[in-house]
């Protein structure tokens, strides 16, 4: 991930932000697979759940989720404290 991934994000989201919640909360990658389907790995490769059926994920990770969302983004990933992502590809145009 770079500086320009954010130029649209409202703060607090930044690089700087994304890796500090991952690594507050052990996380090794963040996927969305649509709607509000998202999964968390921790970085033992275990999920990451709530605690309770009805609770929410910390804020900081609710926001990642936001922000994918709004970015197309389908995967945030960490591997040895560099930030990767992969992008939700467009649908080819029909004409």
């Amino acid at each position: 991930m770079t500086v320009e991934d954010f130029e649209l994000a409202k703060p607090p989201l930044s690089k700087k932000f994304i890796k500090q919640a991952f690594e507050k909360y052990e996380v090794q990658h963040i996927a969305h697979f649509g709607g509000e389907m998202f999964y968390v790995a921790g970085t033992d490769s275990e999920p990451i759940v709530p605690v309770y059926a009805d609770a929410t994920y910390p804020p900081e990770i609710e926001l990642i989720f936001d922000f994918m969302a709004r970015e197309r983004i389908r995967m945030i990933r960490s591997e040895k404290g560099v930030l990767y992502r992969t992008e939700i590809p467009k649908l080819p145009d029909s004409n």
